[in-house]
């Protein structure tokens, strides 16, 4: 066996700590690969917009997407949409995350025996979803939001093109007591579109119409111009608010009235008395409303609402 001394020991030390700490501090390589053939409407470092509609509500407040080689990196509002006119709410910029999330799928996912999902290919999950969805027939009800109406059309071509019984919208936030209440009023079952620009007076019952119910960001828009200033010499339509949380909507009112909770309804009621009884109105709204406000004095709700 061939001896060596402390010099070359040492020496042979030397280098392969050197090396080592070469190696452990380099870069790993990464190659950058251009377009073979590059798409006639992305050049490298130039942004593309496009316009779109919001789905994080049902408000569809128009959008302007700009993308980056193909992929979405801001949005903002469309100034030409007649919703928003160029404003976004926080939830509306914040939408561009659900492409990005960590957690999202990616694709088509299966349970399987273990009760685990996991990664099956398109043309399977599409023929077994059809496969299933016939088997169950008439009986078989698709279930999911308002995708729109494009969306909407083609989804509902599959449930009828596969045999299902239909297609059910739901929505979380649904606004069907607005509804029913324009069918008793108007006889329309719609949900009624609110334009605040032109008020002279708005008065809300518990509505938080600043952030959140049908379209928080167009009504923020109305408000703002129902109380410019420069336009309004007499300062612009004035803000009652009735409820009994400080929301951004109260903090933004001319005048918060702290109601009971759950009492705002007998405070509207009872408002609704005292203009009948001063004879104000037509005839025939204070023939409808009939016996509907007896009980609601002003004196019974001010003990009941704490106003």
């Amino acid at each position: 066996m061939p001896q060596f001394d402390r010099r070359e020991f040492l020496k042979l030390v030397g280098v392969g700590a050197g090396a080592g700490v070469a190696s452990a501090c380099s870069d790993p390589v990464e190659y950058l690969i251009p377009y073979v053939v590059q798409p006639e409407v992305i050049t490298p470092g130039i942004p593309n917009y496009y316009a779109s509609t919001c789905r994080e509500c049902s408000a569809g407040c128009g959008l302007h997407v700009k993308t980056r080689e193909g992929r979405p990196i801001k949005l903002e509002g469309n100034p030409d949409s007649p919703i928003n006119r160029g404003a976004l709410c926080a939830r509306g910029q914040a939408g561009i995350g659900r492409t990005y999330h960590p957690d999202r799928f990616q694709g088509p996912m299966l349970r399987n025996e273990k009760g685990e999902l996991a990664p099956i290919d398109w043309s399977a999950a599409i023929s077994d979803l059809a496969a299933k969805v016939k088997s169950g027939g008439a009986g078989v009800f698709i279930l999911g939001g308002d995708p729109g109406p494009t969306a909407a059309a083609q989804l509902d071509g599959w449930v009828k093109a596969v045999g299902a019984g239909g297609r059910v919208v739901y929505d979380p936030f649904a606004p069907e007591s607005l509804r029913e209440a324009s069918r008793l009023a108007f006889d329309v079952d719609s949900t009624p579109i609110f334009d605040l620009s032109g008020a002279d007076l708005v008065v809300s019952f518990g509505n938080d119409f600043l952030e959140t119910g049908i379209s928080p960001t167009e009504h923020a828009r109305q408000l703002a111009s129902a109380r410019d200033a420069r336009t309004k010499k007499d300062g612009g339509a004035r803000f009652v608010y009735i409820g009994p949380r400080g929301s951004m909507t109260a903090e933004n009112s001319d005048e918060w009235l702290a109601a009971t909770p759950g009492t705002e309804g007998i405070l509207a009621l009872a408002l609704a008395k005292v203009v009948a009884d001063a004879g104000k109105g037509s005839a025939a709204d204070r023939a409808a409303l009939g016996s509907l406000l007896d009980g609601f004095g002003a004196e019974s709700a001010a003990a009941a609402t704490g106003v």
